[in-house]
Protein backbone atom coordinates (compact mmCIF):
# COMPACT_ATOMS: atom_id res chain seq x y z
CA UNK A 1 0.00 0.00 0.00
CA UNK A 2 1.60 3.38 -0.90
CA UNK A 3 1.35 4.84 2.21
CA UNK A 4 2.91 2.13 4.44
CA UNK A 5 6.99 2.95 3.97
CA UNK A 6 8.63 -0.66 4.51
CA UNK A 7 11.47 0.91 5.65
CA UNK A 8 14.48 -1.58 7.27
CA UNK A 9 15.20 -1.02 10.78
CA UNK A 10 18.70 -1.25 9.91
CA UNK A 11 19.23 1.13 6.97
CA UNK A 12 17.25 3.90 9.58
CA UNK A 13 19.85 2.98 12.46
CA UNK A 14 22.45 3.92 9.69
CA UNK A 15 21.11 7.35 8.96
CA UNK A 16 19.99 7.73 12.85
CA UNK A 17 24.20 8.11 13.24
CA UNK A 18 24.50 11.32 12.38
CA UNK A 19 22.08 12.39 15.11
CA UNK A 20 24.55 13.88 18.06
CA UNK A 21 24.08 13.08 21.47
CA UNK A 22 24.48 17.14 22.71
CA UNK A 23 22.19 18.29 20.11
CA UNK A 24 18.25 17.66 19.82
CA UNK A 25 16.78 16.82 16.31
CA UNK A 26 13.66 18.64 14.43
CA UNK A 27 13.23 16.26 12.01
CA UNK A 28 11.55 16.93 8.09
CA UNK A 29 10.01 13.78 8.51
CA UNK A 30 8.60 12.20 11.70
CA UNK A 31 8.55 8.48 12.04
CA UNK A 32 6.29 6.30 13.89
CA UNK A 33 6.59 2.51 14.64
CA UNK A 34 4.68 0.25 16.60
CA UNK A 35 5.40 -2.99 17.88
CA UNK A 36 3.43 -5.85 15.64
CA UNK A 37 0.46 -7.14 17.77
CA UNK A 38 -1.30 -7.36 14.92
CA UNK A 39 -1.30 -7.26 11.26
CA UNK A 40 0.48 -4.23 10.02
CA UNK A 41 -2.58 -3.41 7.77
CA UNK A 42 -4.36 -3.39 11.06
CA UNK A 43 -2.29 -1.42 12.85
CA UNK A 44 -1.67 1.15 10.05
CA UNK A 45 -5.35 1.94 9.09
CA UNK A 46 -5.57 2.38 13.34
CA UNK A 47 -3.32 5.32 13.09
CA UNK A 48 -3.94 6.94 10.08
CA UNK A 49 -5.96 9.14 11.36
CA UNK A 50 -3.62 10.54 13.93
CA UNK A 51 -0.80 10.56 11.25
CA UNK A 52 -2.66 12.81 9.14
CA UNK A 53 -3.18 15.08 12.35
CA UNK A 54 -0.16 15.33 13.50
CA UNK A 55 1.08 16.20 9.97
CA UNK A 56 -1.12 19.06 10.24
CA UNK A 57 -0.01 20.09 13.86
CA UNK A 58 3.53 19.87 13.56
CA UNK A 59 3.57 20.92 9.60
CA UNK A 60 6.08 18.26 8.53
CA UNK A 61 5.51 14.73 6.71
CA UNK A 62 4.70 11.85 9.37
CA UNK A 63 5.35 8.10 7.98
CA UNK A 64 4.25 5.05 9.56
CA UNK A 65 7.38 2.40 9.71
CA UNK A 66 6.35 -1.10 9.59
CA UNK A 67 8.58 -3.42 11.95
CA UNK A 68 8.82 -7.06 12.49
CA UNK A 69 9.45 -7.96 15.74
CA UNK A 70 9.27 -6.05 19.26
CA UNK A 71 12.99 -6.08 19.62
CA UNK A 72 13.52 -3.86 16.20
CA UNK A 73 11.05 -1.46 17.65
CA UNK A 74 13.46 -1.18 20.89
CA UNK A 75 16.40 -0.61 18.29
CA UNK A 76 14.94 2.06 15.94
CA UNK A 77 13.58 3.84 19.04
CA UNK A 78 16.93 3.80 21.43
CA UNK A 79 18.73 4.71 17.84
CA UNK A 80 16.63 7.66 17.20
CA UNK A 81 15.94 5.96 13.64
CA UNK A 82 12.37 6.75 14.28
CA UNK A 83 10.68 9.36 16.56
CA UNK A 84 7.48 8.01 17.81
CA UNK A 85 6.77 4.31 19.47
CA UNK A 86 3.83 2.50 20.34
CA UNK A 87 5.31 0.21 22.78
CA UNK A 88 4.71 -2.87 25.39
CA UNK A 89 5.58 -1.95 28.78
CA UNK A 90 9.16 -4.45 28.77
CA UNK A 91 10.02 -3.02 25.37
CA UNK A 92 9.68 0.33 26.91
CA UNK A 93 11.39 -0.52 29.89
CA UNK A 94 14.53 -2.79 28.16
CA UNK A 95 14.52 0.65 25.93
CA UNK A 96 14.49 3.31 28.65
CA UNK A 97 17.39 1.47 30.47
CA UNK A 98 19.24 2.30 27.45
CA UNK A 99 18.30 5.32 26.70
CA UNK A 100 16.53 7.07 29.96
CA UNK A 101 15.48 9.80 27.76
CA UNK A 102 12.83 8.15 26.44
CA UNK A 103 9.27 9.68 27.50
CA UNK A 104 6.56 8.15 27.93
CA UNK A 105 3.55 10.17 26.64
CA UNK A 106 0.28 8.33 27.06
CA UNK A 107 -1.57 4.89 27.03
CA UNK A 108 -4.97 4.06 25.85
CA UNK A 109 -7.86 3.13 27.90
CA UNK A 110 -10.48 0.54 26.97
CA UNK A 111 -13.94 -0.03 27.93
CA UNK A 112 -14.57 -3.57 29.76
CA UNK A 113 -14.39 -6.55 27.36
CA UNK A 114 -14.75 -10.56 27.50
CA UNK A 115 -10.78 -10.69 29.23
CA UNK A 116 -10.13 -6.95 30.28
CA UNK A 117 -11.79 -4.70 32.74
CA UNK A 118 -12.25 -0.91 32.24
CA UNK A 119 -9.39 1.06 32.32
CA UNK A 120 -5.82 1.30 30.85
CA UNK A 121 -4.89 -2.10 32.19
CA UNK A 122 -4.69 -5.39 30.86
CA UNK A 123 -3.40 -8.28 31.86
CA UNK A 124 -1.64 -11.35 30.74
CA UNK A 125 -3.82 -14.16 30.44
CA UNK A 126 -2.72 -18.20 29.50
CA UNK A 127 -5.80 -19.23 27.38
CA UNK A 128 -7.12 -22.59 25.62
CA UNK A 129 -9.95 -23.56 23.95
CA UNK A 130 -13.06 -24.17 25.46
CA UNK A 131 -14.20 -27.83 24.47
CA UNK A 132 -10.91 -29.11 26.41
CA UNK A 133 -10.48 -30.81 29.94
CA UNK A 134 -7.81 -28.79 30.66
CA UNK A 135 -8.64 -27.75 34.60
CA UNK A 136 -5.17 -25.78 35.86
CA UNK A 137 -1.95 -25.24 33.93
CA UNK A 138 -0.41 -28.21 35.23
CA UNK A 139 -2.54 -30.49 32.59
CA UNK A 140 -0.76 -28.80 29.89
CA UNK A 141 2.24 -30.82 30.81
CA UNK A 142 3.54 -32.28 27.27
CA UNK A 143 1.72 -29.90 25.38
CA UNK A 144 2.63 -27.34 23.05
CA UNK A 145 2.01 -23.94 24.34
CA UNK A 146 2.27 -20.26 22.56
CA UNK A 147 4.26 -17.24 23.03
CA UNK A 148 4.12 -13.82 21.54
CA UNK A 149 7.37 -12.82 20.87
CA UNK A 150 10.39 -12.56 24.30
CA UNK A 151 9.75 -9.33 24.04
CA UNK A 152 6.12 -8.87 24.95
CA UNK A 153 5.33 -8.04 28.22
CA UNK A 154 2.20 -10.21 28.10
CA UNK A 155 3.11 -13.07 25.75
CA UNK A 156 6.83 -13.51 26.71
CA UNK A 157 8.19 -11.80 29.64
CA UNK A 158 5.67 -12.32 32.44
CA UNK A 159 4.60 -16.10 31.76
CA UNK A 160 8.51 -16.45 31.98
CA UNK A 161 8.47 -15.02 35.49
CA UNK A 162 5.25 -14.08 36.93
CA UNK A 163 3.80 -17.56 35.56
CA UNK A 164 6.78 -19.49 37.00
CA UNK A 165 6.46 -17.88 40.74
CA UNK A 166 2.67 -18.40 41.02
CA UNK A 167 2.31 -21.91 39.49
CA UNK A 168 5.76 -23.43 40.34
CA UNK A 169 5.76 -24.11 36.52
CA UNK A 170 8.68 -23.87 33.88
CA UNK A 171 7.76 -23.49 30.89
CA UNK A 172 10.07 -24.91 29.26
CA UNK A 173 9.45 -27.89 31.27
CA UNK A 174 5.49 -27.56 31.08
CA UNK A 175 5.40 -27.82 27.25
CA UNK A 176 6.75 -30.32 24.59
CA UNK A 177 7.53 -27.18 22.70
CA UNK A 178 7.16 -23.36 22.80
CA UNK A 179 5.98 -21.40 19.53
CA UNK A 180 6.79 -17.87 19.57
CA UNK A 181 4.01 -16.43 17.04
CA UNK A 182 5.21 -13.16 16.33
CA UNK A 183 1.89 -11.29 17.25
CA UNK A 184 -0.84 -11.99 19.61
CA UNK A 185 -3.06 -12.57 16.34
CA UNK A 186 -0.89 -15.13 15.50
CA UNK A 187 -0.77 -16.82 19.03
CA UNK A 188 -4.42 -16.73 18.92
CA UNK A 189 -4.55 -17.90 15.43
CA UNK A 190 -2.79 -20.86 16.60
CA UNK A 191 -4.69 -21.53 18.90
CA UNK A 192 -7.69 -21.64 17.11
CA UNK A 193 -5.89 -23.95 14.50
CA UNK A 194 -5.72 -26.55 17.46
CA UNK A 195 -1.85 -25.80 16.53
CA UNK A 196 -1.06 -25.45 20.31
CA UNK A 197 -3.33 -26.59 23.62
CA UNK A 198 -2.37 -22.86 25.16
CA UNK A 199 -1.34 -19.55 24.55
CA UNK A 200 -0.06 -16.58 26.69
CA UNK A 201 -1.50 -13.38 25.21
CA UNK A 202 -2.48 -9.56 26.32
CA UNK A 203 -6.46 -9.61 27.25
CA UNK A 204 -6.92 -6.69 25.46
CA UNK A 205 -5.56 -8.45 22.42
CA UNK A 206 -8.11 -11.40 22.85
CA UNK A 207 -11.00 -8.87 23.24
CA UNK A 208 -9.89 -6.90 20.35
CA UNK A 209 -9.65 -10.28 18.10
CA UNK A 210 -13.15 -11.02 19.61
CA UNK A 211 -14.72 -7.75 18.65
CA UNK A 212 -13.58 -7.87 14.48
CA UNK A 213 -15.55 -11.27 14.50
CA UNK A 214 -12.53 -13.52 14.22
CA UNK A 215 -13.74 -15.38 17.39
CA UNK A 216 -16.46 -16.09 19.67
CA UNK A 217 -17.06 -14.51 23.16
CA UNK A 218 -17.37 -18.30 24.52
CA UNK A 219 -14.40 -19.88 21.91
CA UNK A 220 -11.76 -19.51 25.10
CA UNK A 221 -11.38 -19.99 28.57
CA UNK A 222 -8.68 -19.00 31.05
CA UNK A 223 -6.30 -20.71 32.69
CA UNK A 224 -4.24 -17.91 34.48
CA UNK A 225 -4.37 -14.53 34.57
CA UNK A 226 -1.50 -11.72 35.47
CA UNK A 227 -1.84 -9.05 38.12
CA UNK A 228 -3.33 -5.98 36.27
CA UNK A 229 -0.27 -4.43 33.52
CA UNK A 230 -0.47 -0.69 32.47
CA UNK A 231 -1.49 -0.68 28.63
CA UNK A 232 1.18 -0.02 26.11
CA UNK A 233 2.62 3.34 26.19
CA UNK A 234 2.78 5.61 23.26
CA UNK A 235 6.83 6.82 23.80
CA UNK A 236 9.04 9.91 22.31
CA UNK A 237 12.68 9.77 21.46
CA UNK A 238 14.94 11.61 23.30
CA UNK A 239 16.56 12.63 20.72
CA UNK A 240 13.39 15.27 19.65
CA UNK A 241 13.72 19.01 20.63
CA UNK A 242 12.07 19.40 23.86
CA UNK A 243 9.43 21.51 22.44
CA UNK A 244 8.85 18.82 19.43
CA UNK A 245 8.14 16.55 22.57
CA UNK A 246 5.86 19.01 23.97
CA UNK A 247 3.84 19.51 20.40
CA UNK A 248 3.17 15.67 20.17
CA UNK A 249 1.93 15.18 23.91
CA UNK A 250 -0.83 18.25 22.88
CA UNK A 251 -1.94 16.74 19.72
CA UNK A 252 -2.22 12.75 20.87
CA UNK A 253 -3.99 13.99 24.83
CA UNK A 254 -5.50 17.00 23.99
CA UNK A 255 -9.52 16.00 22.34
CA UNK A 256 -9.56 17.02 18.49
CA UNK A 257 -11.68 15.28 15.81
CA UNK A 258 -8.75 13.47 14.68
CA UNK A 259 -7.83 11.45 18.31
CA UNK A 260 -11.78 10.22 17.87
CA UNK A 261 -10.94 8.44 14.69
CA UNK A 262 -8.24 7.02 16.18
CA UNK A 263 -9.95 5.67 19.22
CA UNK A 264 -12.86 4.84 16.96
CA UNK A 265 -10.13 2.01 15.02
CA UNK A 266 -8.39 1.49 18.15
CA UNK A 267 -12.18 0.82 19.80
CA UNK A 268 -10.55 2.51 22.76
CA UNK A 269 -11.89 5.14 25.16
CA UNK A 270 -9.31 7.66 25.22
CA UNK A 271 -5.43 7.99 25.97
CA UNK A 272 -4.21 9.23 29.41
CA UNK A 273 -1.10 10.25 30.54
CA UNK A 274 1.61 8.18 31.88
CA UNK A 275 4.76 8.47 33.61
CA UNK A 276 7.67 6.10 33.91
CA UNK A 277 6.37 5.80 37.03
CA UNK A 278 3.33 3.90 35.96
CA UNK A 279 5.69 0.78 34.89
CA UNK A 280 8.19 0.78 37.62
CA UNK A 281 6.71 -2.36 39.18
CA UNK A 282 8.07 -4.08 36.26
CA UNK A 283 11.64 -3.40 36.26
CA UNK A 284 12.54 -6.68 38.58
CA UNK A 285 10.33 -8.45 35.95
CA UNK A 286 11.86 -7.51 32.53
CA UNK A 287 15.45 -6.19 33.90
CA UNK A 288 16.95 -9.14 35.95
Amino acid sequence: MKMIRRVLVAMLMLAAGAVQADTCKQPEILRFVTVPKQSQQLQYEAFEPMRLHLEEVLGIPVVTIAAHSYQAVIESIVSGAVDLAEMGPASYLKASERDPGIKPIGSYSFAGGTFSPEGSYYNSLLLVRQGETYAAPEDLQGQAIALTDPNSTSGGVIPRTRFVEDTGLALDRLASHLVYAGSHDRALKALQAGQVEAAFVASREADAYIERGEAEAGEWRELWRSPPIHYDPIVSSSHLCPELTEALSQALLQPSPALDLLLKQKRAQGIVPVSAEDYRWLKPLVLD
